[in-house]
């Protein structure tokens, strides 16, 4: 069976771009033997852009007249003819083919990106209620529906083979819960020269204490809540109020290095950091794959320090907790939980790595907590349950190389958001409300759509323009 694609794009004051989309889309599609009709919705009133409400007006018109699935399309981007996308029915689920953006140097805006262009059959749309159409101006929408693809099991979501039928763990409470490590000799110069950390968490925010960290917000600050650490220059892994697990270090020069991965609250993660000092590279893995930014969910790795590493004479490791920051501080304290930490005084390959949730390496094991013995505990309750180790909700996506029509940025610029408020308030719908389960996406989206038909035109045989107002 051959199926109708509809091309929905939204539409306002890109004239040239429509006039250079059109054409190229067009014979792009036809050299795929696609069977498609696209449709420019033109939104003409004064109101702020509403690309969520425009994109779903397309859908629907598109459906209403025959087509089996969609794509929705931003008006910028062309499909190269080397490497190009795949434009063919999603069957089992909706398909980001806009991976691989001239803009961004072919490379993903970030590791959820789920713009440019993607794949929706007439089920799909039905499930997810199509997009918010409360996302005014710039940003956000195409996120949402991704949280939507999410919550309805169609994203690419897997599990880290993790086979035990039980795992102990301690539960941090935030306020005043703590493991202190006793120095021993076998941790003697252990940060100064080549070593590997790993652990096993399951981090919460405190938004009690410190607000998650959005762009928009004019009085943001970033804040660590310390899963290791060795006091002093604080050295070790943190999850952040910006969802990101981190690991942090110092060189002897005293330079501070940074390095991170995004990542959820409330999700089991399996965290190891590297350091070789043959070649003065620190690696940071999640679940056993080495962070990309590539990908756009981290920092670089493997990344270059100078000179040596810091030394930190005979000092205690500490879990959950930093004697460094004071208890005023709103982030002396790790809420969470923790199942897993081992030290070794050696670096690990990414073999090893890859595979310590299956088998755990003794040669230069310095620390297990599953050995308790001089442990001090305080305040930690020890639980015992199967845990499941996600990793990154993605979205299915097919490879496809677009060349981005050239255009003003409105989206970040020097950390802020280009068009300001409108963005931000996008922002705090989206973190703080449609992640947080606040809202019923069912009772926002294609199925609640208000719009005013104004008139059409057909621009060719196979596109045409729909003015609308909102």
């Amino acid at each position: 069976m051959k199926h109708k694609l509809g091309v929905c794009v939204p539409y306002r004051n890109r004239e040239a771009h429509m006039h250079e989309f059109i054409p190229k889309i067009g014979k792009y599609l036809k050299n795929q033997n696609i069977d498609f009709q696209i449709y420019i919705i033109h939104q003409i009133d004064d109101k702020l852009f509403n690309r969520g409400a425009t994109k779903n007006i397309g859908a629907k018109i598109a459906f209403e007249e025959g087509c089996d699935y969609i794509v929705w399309h931003d008006i910028d981007m062309i499909p190269e003819e080397e490497g190009g996308a795949d434009y063919s029915y999603p069957t089992d689920a909706p398909r980001h083919i806009a991976t691989q953006i001239s803009q961004m140097n072919y490379q993903l805006k970030y590791h959820e990106y789920f713009g440019g262009a993607v794949l929706f059959t007439k089920e799909q749309i039905e499930a997810t209620n199509g997009y918010s159409n409360e996302y005014w101006d710039w940003g956000m929408e195409d996120d949402d529906l991704f949280w939507r693809c999410h919550k309805e099991g169609l994203t690419n979501e897997t599990k880290l083979e993790y086979t035990e039928d039980s795992t102990k763990y301690y539960k941090f409470n935030g306020e005043d819960s703590s493991i202190q490590i006793p120095f021993s000799r076998k941790f003697r110069g252990l940060t100064s020269k080549s070593h590997t950390i790993s652990v096993l968490c399951r981090p919460f925010q405190q938004p009690d204490k410190n607000k998650i960290f959005l762009i928009g917000d004019k009085e943001n600050k970033y804040v660590e809540y310390p899963i290791l650490r060795i006091p002093g220059y604080d050295y070790g892994i943190s999850f952040n109020n910006s969802r990101a697990l981190s690991l942090t270090f110092w060189d002897s020069f005293d330079n501070h290095n940074y390095m991170w991965v995004k990542r959820y609250d409330n999700q089991w993660s399996w965290v190891t950091a590297v350091f070789d000092d043959v070649d003065n590279l620190a690696h940071f893995y999640l679940n056993g794959t080495e962070v990309d930014s590539k990908g756009g969910y981290g920092s670089p790795s493997p990344y270059t320090w100078k000179g040596n590493l810091k030394k930190y004479g005979m000092k205690d490791i500490y879990l959950g907790t930093t004697p460094t920051a004071n208890i005023e501080s709103g982030f002396k304290f790790f809420k969470g939980d923790l199942a897993k930490v081992y030290i070794w005084n050696e670096a690990l390959t990414p073999n090893e790595v890859s595979n310590l949730h299956k088998t755990v390496p003794n040669d230069g094991l310095v620390f297990s907590l599953d050995n308790k013995e001089n442990l001090m505990v305080n305040n930690v309750e020890e639980v015992d349950e199967k845990i499941n180790i996600p990793n990154s909700i993605l979205p299915y996506r097919v490879e496809g190389r677009m060349r981005c029509l050239p255009h003003k940025d409105e989206g970040i610029v020097n950390g802020r958001f280009v068009k300001g408020e409108t963005t931000a308030a996008n922002e705090r719908r989206y973190v703080l409300k449609m992640q947080q389960g606040k809202i019923d996406y069912k009772e926002d989206g294609i199925k609640q759509l208000k719009y005013e038909y104004i008139k059409e035109e057909k621009l060719t045989p196979w596109a045409k323009i729909v003015d609308i107002k909102l």
